[in-house]
This record gives C-alpha cells, sequence and structure tokens, in this order.
C-alpha cells in the first residue's frame, strides 16, 4: 500500500514538472517569438544600432522597430547637416519657400510637454501634411526639442507605434533643450542663459529618464535648474546625442560691442566642453521680430547673424535654422 503511494506521489510529481515545464517553455517559445518581431525589417534602415537601443530601453515588448522609420538617428542627422550647411533656404519659411517646397527642415520644436501650444500629434499631422502636398517626393525634417523634459519625445515614439504607415513623409529628431547659465566671461556684466540643444537622443536612456522625466517647468536637470554648470552639462549631453547651441543670435544683443567677441568666446567654450560633438549651432533663419534682441540690434542684426555663421565656420560648426516653434504650426515660432 505505502509503496503504492510512493509510486502516485512520484507520479503527480512527474505530471507537475512537465506542465511546468511546458509552460515555461511556452512563456520562453512566446518570448523568442515577440523579440524576433520586435526587430524583424523589411529593408535596410539607417542607424540601425540607435533604434535597436530606443526599442530595448523601451521596455515595451509590443514596440517594433520597423515602425521606427521615420526616426533619423545620429548618422543621418550628421549626413543632412553637412549636406545643407550651405542651404539657409531650407530653414526658411518664407511664403515663397513654402510654396515652392524649398523650406523643408525645421529642427528646433516645442509642444504641450513644456511652453509649447501643439501636442506631438499635431505638429506631425502638419508635417506629412506639407510635405504631401508641397514638397514633391521630399521628407520634411522636424525635431521635437522641449525644455528640459524627454517626455514629448515618448509621446513622440508612442505616435510612431500607433501609426506605423501614417507618417511616411515626415523624418523626426528625438531631441531636448536644456536651459543652462554661462558665467564667468569678462565680456559681460552677469550671467546669461544658454540654452543647449541635443539631438538624435534615446529618450527612454537610464540617464537621460533620471534627470529629465518631469514635464516643463518643474522638471529641470534634476540637480539644479538651470544648471548653474554651464561646461559640465554640455560635456555631459554630448555623451547622449548630437549637441548644438541654440538661437545664438538671442543672447548678446545688450552686449554693444563685447557681443561679437561674446559669441566667439560661447563657441569656443561650446567646443571645448563637447569636443566633436559640438556639430551644429542655429545659424540661419534667427530672425525674432517680436522679441527684444531683433529690436536692440537693428540694422546690424544681419551683420551679427554672419559674423556667428563665420565663426561657426572657422570652428567646424555646422550651421542649420529653426524657427523655434511655440505654437500650433510648423512654419514659424
Amino acid at each position: 500500500m505505502a509503496e503504492n503511494k510512493g509510486k502516485l506521489v512520484w507520479f503527480l510529481v512527474l505530471i507537475l514538472v512537465l506542465l511546468i515545464g511546458g509552460k515555461a517553455a511556452f512563456y520562453i517559445c512566446e518570448e523568442i517569438k515577440l523579440n524576433r518581431e520586435r526587430y524583424e525589417l523589411t529593408a535596410p534602415m539607417p542607424d540601425l544600432e540607435y533604434k535597436k537601443a530606443i526599442i530595448k530601453q523601451s521596455g515595451n515588448k509590443k514596440y517594433k522597430i520597423e515602425n521606427l522609420r521615420a526616426i533619423v538617428g545620429p548618422d543621418e542627422l550628421k549626413e543632412f547637416l553637412k549636406t545643407n550647411n550651405n542651404n539657409p533656404q531650407i530653414y526658411t519659411p518664407s511664403e515663397k519657400n513654402i510654396k515652392n517646397g524649398i523650406f523643408r527642415a525645421n529642427l528646433h520644436m516645442h509642444t504641450v510637454y513644456s511652453d509649447g501650444m501643439a501636442t506631438v500629434q499635431q505638429l506631425l499631422d502638419m508635417a506629412q501634411k506639407y510635405a504631401e502636398n508641397n514638397l514633391n517626393g521630399e521628407s520634411m525634417y522636424m525635431a521635437i526639442t522641449d525644455h528640459n523634459t524627454i517626455l514629448g519625445t515618448k509621446e513622440l515614439v508612442r505616435v510612431l507605434q500607433n501609426n506605423p504607415d501614417k507618417y511616411d513623409k515626415v523624418r523626426v529628431v528625438l531631441g531636448i533643450e536644456i536651459f543652462s547659465a554661462y558665467n564667468n566671461s569678462k565680456l559681460a556684466p552677469r550671467s546669461i542663459d544658454i540654452h543647449v540643444l541635443t539631438l538624435a537622443i534615446n529618450p527612454y536612456d537610464e540617464f537621460l529618464n533620471k534627470e529629465f522625466y518631469k514635464k516643463y517647468p518643474y522638471g529641470g536637470w534634476n540637480r539644479t535648474y538651470p544648471d548653474r554648470d554651464f561646461d559640465r552639462l554640455v560635456k555631459t549631453m554630448s555623451n547622449f546625442g548630437i549637441v548644438g547651441i541654440a538661437h545664438p543670435a538671442r543672447y548678446t544683443a545688450f552686449l554693444g560691442k563685447n557681443k561679437y567677441a561674446y559669441v566667439e568666446e560661447l563657441m569656443t567654450r561650446f567646443r571645448e566642453a563637447a569636443g566633436e560633438n559640438l556639430i551644429f549651432t542655429e545659424g540661419y533663419y534667427q530672425v525674432y521680430p517680436l522679441l527684444p534682441d531683433k529690436n536692440l540690434l537693428g540694422k546690424e542684426y544681419d551683420k551679427y547673424l554672419k559674423h556667428i555663421n563665420v565663426e561657426a565656420q572657422k570652428r567646424g560648426i555646422l550651421l542649420d535654422g529653426s524657427t523655434d516653434v511655440h505654437g500650433l504650426t510648423i512654419f514659424n515660432k
């Protein structure tokens, strides 16, 4: 009797092991299937490793790399900036350039996640519609660069995942614009807030999530706000994307003759902190008629902008442009 009970127990144990093992095997096979689907491609994709990292670090098993075709990675972005370094018209949304499909890049946009009025999807929809109607097969390049937060770029990834075929005429850059205080200059009477752009970031990176996970204005660089250590910030961000100087023409209108030397010093400090990862500055379409810098500089504005562009070229810094979108449009501020 005892022997039969012992056999029964072992039989039940065997059944249990098979059941557990079968279930485990099922989950393992399912995980392999999901992982394969996440990284399947129908055609070669630029910046593949960058996009693989986004998918992997997102932690969302339903996200697929195939749905990130609209996203521009660091290699593609560098090539685009180099190709259009001496092409200010593609960054200039004049009525003529819009009508003729010459304007096709706005690499600095804000959404409701910072101080913009538009949602991520509204900007995407407008860019897609404009490209379909005006660009004759070309794509519209745009960047989401909310102040001090990566929430907008995460939303952008979600929108693309949910609408993988909708935005086939848009090339999207994931970015961020961070406030910092540029100090220790003998050319300025006080510290000046300088904005550091970083493009082609991975918004799911552990460090960026730790520092920029909140909604602006409360979600500044979490150590200090704005960051008081300009050099540290630029050096740090150069590890997470392509670093650039936002709207340099806006900072120094009140400095008089010192503004020319100041912008040279600023570029030098940027270069020293970021090294070769300082790729660009916004040298094109930096006219902000409603802001005091344009009024203070007056007729000297164009001369000053030319000086910025010349000094950038001397240092191997590429020139791009934007309208620094804050409204319900991709065409102006």
